[in-house]
């Protein structure tokens, strides 16, 4: 399980750093993360929305684009 950050700056530098790893990794399997996704990570991140509606929100963005 990851670690909950203590304060508002350790938490977005957390934050940035998981979703560069991340972007990083999908980059080297010759993907591209959106910038749609890249928000909401983000705000699923920081506990903004919940895991189902960021699911959500993910399938109807690649239903738009017709992923």
């Amino acid at each position: 399980q990851a670690k909950i950050a203590t304060s508002p700056e350790t938490g977005k530098k957390e934050i940035k750093k998981a979703m560069e790893n991340a972007e990083a990794s999908i980059n080297m399997e010759g993907l591209y993360v959106s910038d749609l996704c890249k928000e909401l990570c983000e705000k699923l991140l920081k506990k903004e929305i919940t895991f189902e509606e960021y699911m959500r929100l993910v399938t109807v963005g690649a239903l738009a684009n017709g992923v």
